[in-house]
């Protein structure tokens, strides 16, 4: 399986052009909404925002596809590769991720 995350401070965030791509692959319209980091909105509270997923096949596929194009703002998007279902937490500090086991709370 494979997780994308941020491997720089800053934050995760896609480019315009990784938004685009991945608004095209869901099959998202994004006429008449305008860009702001990392989401697509109109003026009637719509919107398009990347998904939360991290481990989402289109979002991998975009990535993967454009490479540092993808990268948004202050981003360094990278793909971890994990055991297939594995659990998995996105460990951040100031924007800079890494891909963990879930932490055990005893």
């Amino acid at each position: 399986m494979k997780v994308a995350y941020n491997a720089c401070y800053g934050g995760f965030s896609l480019s315009k052009a990784a938004m685009e791509r991945l608004a095209e692959i869901k099959g998202v319209d994004l006429s008449g909404m305008e860009f702001h980091y990392c989401t697509f909105r109109d003026g009637n509270g719509g919107k398009f925002e990347c998904p939360e997923d991290r481990s989402d096949k289109d979002l991998i596929k975009v990535i993967e596809e454009l490479g540092e194009i993808a990268n948004g703002t202050h981003a360094n998007l990278q793909i971890a590769v994990i055991p297939d279902g594995a659990d998995y937490e996105i460990d951040e500090y100031d924007g800079f991720e890494s891909v963990e086991p879930p932490r055990q709370i005893w």
